[in-house]
């Protein structure tokens, strides 16, 4: 008689068994339905044509924070992109023909264009400290700004 009363109401496995299936089965429909709202996007374009840059500002917009890792990375890229750029703006002067507006810029420029040369690969805030002076410097020179407004001239 108490095998015919388990088996017709079940034990308290089977009971806890049951609940957590479905405990399963409601939280794979709620992520069914949660996928189905999530946007997806294919973003493509050529190299250094702000693909990334474009899902960061996603990311600030829509309040998703960055952890302190991702600062640190982005820092980094941020101080190799302010190098690289007035590495193209001192190259562009040049072949422009355009004259320093201070010809003491030219020590700092060779500083800023030698920068890959001394192997380092990661620029980190120490390394780029280094270098800040000597980029205000550039910056305020007229032959700098000058080759920055014919930038329509060069690829920057």
């Amino acid at each position: 008689m108490a095998d015919l009363f388990l088996s017709c109401c079940g034990n308290e496995l089977e009971k806890a068994q049951k609940n957590h299936s479905r405990e399963i089965d409601r939280k794979l429909n709620r992520d069914r339905l949660t996928f189905r709202r999530t946007v997806r996007v294919l973003l493509l374009g050529a190299g250094e044509s702000g693909k990334s840059t474009f899902l960061k500002q996603m990311r600030i917009i829509h309040g998703q924070e960055f952890d302190d890792e991702q600062i640190r990375e982005y820092r980094n890229v941020i101080y190799n992109n302010i190098l690289k750029g007035m590495r193209v703006l001192i190259d562009a002067r040049q072949k422009l023909h355009i004259p320093w507006g201070d010809e003491s810029c030219a020590k700092d420029a060779t500083k800023v264009f030698d920068f890959n040369a001394n192997g380092v690969l990661k620029l980190d805030s120490a390394v780029f400290c280094d270098y800040v002076d000597s980029l205000k410097k550039l910056w305020s020179d007229s032959g700098i700004r000058t080759a920055f407004d014919r930038r329509r001239e060069y690829q920057l």
